[in-house]
C-alpha cells in the first residue's frame, strides 16, 4: 500500500542559526559576486523564500525525538520507491564540526486566483509570543549566531529528476523541510558592517535594550529541548 502524502508539524532541537533569511526572504542573484549569492527580496515575490541553517549539537540532536520523527518519514520514503531513484538528498547533513544541520525554508509567496498571498514564517520569542510584526516593523535583522529552535512541516517525497547541480539527470529523492516557526532563545541583531554607525551618545537609551535577552525557552509537554 502506497503512503500518502501527509504534513506533520515538528519541533526541532535547540542550535544556532546561521544565514538566517527570516525577516525579509532573499533571492539567488547570479550576477552578485563571483558565484552569485543570495540577496533581500520583497515579501511579495513568488520567487523568493524564507530560510535558515539551523546548526545542532550532534548528542542533543541524536536524542532528539524530532530525529527520530524525521528518520521515520525519511525511512518510509526510501522503502516505499525503493528501485525508482538513483540520488538522495536527505532532511538534514553533518558538518565538518560533526554538528548536524537542517535547512528549512518555505516560499515568501504564492499566486492564488489572481491574488499574492504571502507565506512569512511566525517569529516567536522565548516565551512563546508572537513578535513577528514588532522585528519586521522596528526594521530587526536577525544575525548568524542568533540562538532557537524551529517548527516544521514535512511529508513523504516523491523521486523527481532533477536538471542542475550533482544530481542533473538522475531520479532524486529529497525530503524538504518546511519552515513555518522560528523561536528565539536569544535573538543577535545584524548591525551591518559599521559604515552607517556613529559614535554613541553619552547619557542616551539604547532602542529596546532589553529585547532578545537569553532567557530559557519555556518548554511544553512532549516538546524537543
Amino acid at each position: 500500500m502506497a503512503t500518502t502524502k501527509r504534513k506533520v508539524r515538528y519541533t526541532s532541537p535547540i542550535g544556532t542559526f546561521n544565514h538566517p533569511w527570516l525577516d525579509t526572504p532573499c533571492k539567488f542573484d547570479r550576477n552578485l559576486g563571483d558565484n552569485g549569492r543570495s540577496a533581500p527580496a520583497e515579501p511579495t515575490d513568488v520567487q523568493a523564500e524564507y530560510s535558515v541553517n539551523l546548526v545542532i549539537d550532534k548528542k542533543i540532536f541524536e536524542a532528539s525525538d524530532f530525529k527520530k520523527q524525521v528518520d521515520e518519514v525519511w525511512k518510509l520514503a526510501q522503502e516505499e520507491f525503493g528501485d525508482s531513484f538513483d540520488a538522495t538528498n536527505p532532511p538534514y547533513s553533518v558538518d565538518e564540526e560533526g554538528d548536524y544541520k537542517i535547512i528549512p525554508r518555505t516560499k515568501a509567496a504564492f499566486l492564488k486566483d489572481g491574488k499574492t498571498q504571502r507565506m512569512q514564517p511566525a517569529l516567536l520569542d522565548c516565551d512563546g509570543k508572537n513578535v513577528t510584526d514588532f522585528i519586521i516593523n522596528e526594521g530587526i535583522k536577525v544575525a548568524s549566531g542568533s540562538i532557537g529552535r524551529v517548527i516544521v512541516t514535512t511529508y513523504t517525497p516523491k523521486p523527481y529528476k532533477s536538471d542542475r547541480g550533482k544530481h542533473a539527470g538522475k531520479r532524486v529523492l529529497s525530503m524538504k523541510l518546511d519552515l513555518k516557526v522560528a523561536q528565539f532563545k536569544r535573538l543577535d541583531r545584524y548591525e551591518g558592517n559599521g559604515s552607517d554607525g556613529a559614535e554613541a551618545i553619552d547619557d542616551g537609551v539604547p532602542v529596546a535594550e532589553d529585547y532578545g535577552e537569553a532567557l530559557p525557552i519555556k518548554q511544553t509537554k512532549g516538546a524537543s529541548s
